[in-house]
C-alpha cells in the first residue's frame, strides 16, 4: 500500500495587494508580512488573512527619509525600519503609528534577535537583548520595549560594544546562548562582505527586564583579534 499523501513542505500562493510605489524591502515571520515601499508606506499583512492589510505611513517625505531595509523579529511583533539617511523607526504589532528611534542614528545593515527568548514569551512587549550591525562596522547592543509608559522611552538602551578593525558594513549577525536555560557561554557570528568573525565568551547576565549581556564578551577582544575567516573561506562556505 502506498503511504497517505502529506501536505507539501512549501506552498506558493498569491497575495492580492496593490502597491502604491516600488517595493524596497520585504520581511516575513510568524505568519506576518511587512513590505516597505519607496513612498515610505509600510504594508502589513497577516498571511492567514491575506485579503486584509494595514497601511502604516512613516511621516517623512521621501526626499528626507528613504527606506533602506526592514527587520522583523521571529515573533512577528517588532519591526525596525532603517533609512539611507541613518534615521530609524520602530513599529510594534497593534500600534496605529510607528515611533522614531531618536538615539538610533545609524544605517542598520543587520540585526541579531534574541530568538529563543522571544518565541518562548508570547506576551512580552520587549525585544530583550539584541545586537545591531551598522554600516560603519560598529556592533551595538540594544533593548526596545513597546510598553506604554509615560516616564520611559521605547529605547531602553543602545550602546556600542565592538567596532570591526576593517570598519566594513556588518552584513550579518547571529548569536546563541548555551546552555539555553542558564547560559554560561555565548557565541556571536559576524559577517562582512569579505570575512566571517567568531566571538565566544561569557555573557554578563540575563534578566526578565533585559540587561546588558554582551559588554564583557566583546570587551575581552579589545586587545585580542577575534577568530577570523578570510574571503577564501567565505567562498568555501557559499559553495
Amino acid at each position: 500500500d502506498l503511504p497517505p499523501p502529506t501536505a507539501p513542505i512549501f506552498q506558493l500562493g498569491e497575495v492580492q495587494c496593490p502597491l502604491s510605489a516600488a517595493l524596497v524591502s520585504l520581511v516575513v515571520s510568524s505568519d506576518t508580512l511587512y513590505m516597505g515601499l519607496a513612498n515610505n508606506l509600510i504594508v502589513q499583512i497577516e498571511l492567514s488573512r491575506a485579503e486584509q492589510f494595514i497601511r502604516i505611513q512613516i511621516p517623512r517625505k521621501p526626499t528626507e527619509f528613504t527606506i533602506y531595509k526592514l527587520f522583523l523579529n521571529p515573533s512577528g511583533r517588532h519591526l525596525l525600519v532603517t533609512s539611507v539617511q541613518g534615521e530609524n523607526w520602530y513599529f510594534y504589532r497593534g500600534w496605529k503609528k510607528p515611533r522614531q528611534l531618536k538615539s538610533f542614528k545609524m544605517i542598520i545593515e543587520s540585526v541579531a534577535w534574541n530568538k529563543s527568548v522571544l518565541l518562548s514569551s508570547s506576551h512580552s512587549t520587549s525585544t530583550r537583548e539584541m545586537l545591531i550591525g551598522a554600516r560603519n562596522g560598529t556592533i551595538y547592543e540594544a533593548v526596545l520595549d513597546a510598553e506604554e509608559d509615560f516616564f520611559k522611552s521605547q529605547e531602553r538602551y543602545l550602546q556600542p560594544v565592538f567596532t570591526l578593525p576593517e570598519r566594513h558594513p556588518v552584513t550579518g549577525l547571529k548569536f546563541d546562548m548555551f546552555p539555553s536555560l542558564e547560559p554560561k557561554k555565548a557565541l556571536v557570528l559576524v559577517t562582512t562582505a569579505t570575512r566571517i568573525y567568531q566571538f565566544v565568551g561569557t555573557p554578563d547576565r540575563r534578566s526578565e527586564e533585559g540587561g546588558r549581556v554582551f559588554s564583557a564578551l566583546f570587551g575581552s577582544y579589545r586587545d585580542t583579534a577575534p577568530s577570523e575567516f578570510s574571503g577564501f573561506y567565505c567562498n568555501a562556505f557559499r559553495s
